[in-house]
């Protein structure tokens, strides 16, 4: 191969890989060692990680170094948050890099933070290796607050960008093992999926009335009150009047939700223009997520009595 080749694939693959490369893909194109000497030498090449470089002609950028993570690491994947952005996911700000590996493996990085997983499931995007959005949404749950995680799963599976057999396929996988949340995935999954299991009235409204018990300082709560936009025909499960607070707990599979989100967004626009704040709790939330929905309620009743 001449020279002109050389350089010719050395520019596609810097070009694919945000100006990155690693050792072993520079010496595979035809660079010699004595080569790398010298352009890091000239800072032609700027030395990220040990074996990784970055051209100086491609300015910084997340890409950049979030590509210099993964190559930081042999067989890594971009994960977590880092994952989210390169999956480009609405809301996920640049997150310093992270880098999944299969839990047999024992690799850092001095430029990334390297978590360990079992089965992990990897994509490419945008030159990236990068896990799934199934495999990120499971490693993000135990580190995301519950209603992010249901706002951004719900609005990648309307989107079509995530089905719920990839979900489903990672539950499985993990079904016996001691993975963190793997109880709340379960319950999170099994809600989205078709046939899934949905609880009876009565267990929803103890786990409701057991929240409400914990929050300090809670004013009287009306159960099954008339809703105050129309008391003669709805109702609500819980109405804190000091509080101006409506509680609602949702056991509702997800297809059941998305089917009635208009109907229910417009009791809650209902709700407002009378000036109460609606609080909606899904049967996962009271159950996994307790302390959270507790503090949500003495959240929402604290704003009020400062307002």
């Amino acid at each position: 191969m001449n020279r002109h080749e050389v350089m010719r694939q050395f520019d596609a693959v810097a070009r694919r890989q945000h100006g990155v490369l690693h050792r072993s893909q520079a010496i595979a194109l035809g660079i010699t060692p004595r080569m790398i000497v010298r352009r890091l030498t000239s800072h032609e090449w700027l030395l990220l990680a040990p074996n990784v470089y970055a051209l100086a002609g491609y300015p910084p950028s997340w890409r950049r170094q979030y590509k210099a993570a993964e190559l930081s690491v042999p067989n890594g994947a971009i994960g977590g948050y880092s994952a989210a952005k390169v999956l480009g996911w609405d809301g996920f700000k640049t997150a310093p890099p992270e880098v999944v590996v299969e839990h047999r493996c024992r690799h850092r990085s001095p430029i990334a933070t390297v978590r360990r997983g079992t089965d992990v499931r990897v994509t490419t995007v945008d030159g990236f290796r990068v896990t799934t959005p199934a495999q990120t949404l499971c490693d993000l749950l135990p580190r995301m607050r519950l209603d992010r995680w249901e706002a951004t799963t719900d609005g990648l599976l309307l989107a079509r960008k995530l089905s719920i057999d990839d979900l489903v396929e990672r539950r499985q996988t993990w079904e016996t093992s001691r993975r963190p949340g793997i109880g709340l995935l379960r319950s999170l999954v099994d809600e989205r999926t078709a046939d899934g299991w949905a609880p009876p009235e009565s267990e929803l409204e103890r786990l409701l009335r057991h929240a409400v018990s914990l929050v300090r300082d809670c004013p009287e709560v009306e159960w099954q009150a008339p809703a105050p936009w129309a008391p003669q025909d709805e109702r609500v499960d819980g109405v804190i009047r000091a509080w101006m607070v409506i509680l609602e707990a949702d056991g509702r599979r997800w297809h059941a939700r998305v089917q009635d989100f208009e109907r229910d967004r417009w009791r809650d626009n209902q709700a407002t223009a009378m000036g109460y704040r609606v609080l909606r709790m899904t049967w996962s939330q009271l159950l996994h997520r307790l302390d959270e929905v507790v503090e949500m309620i003495g959240q929402a009743g604290r704003t009020a009595a400062a307002a």
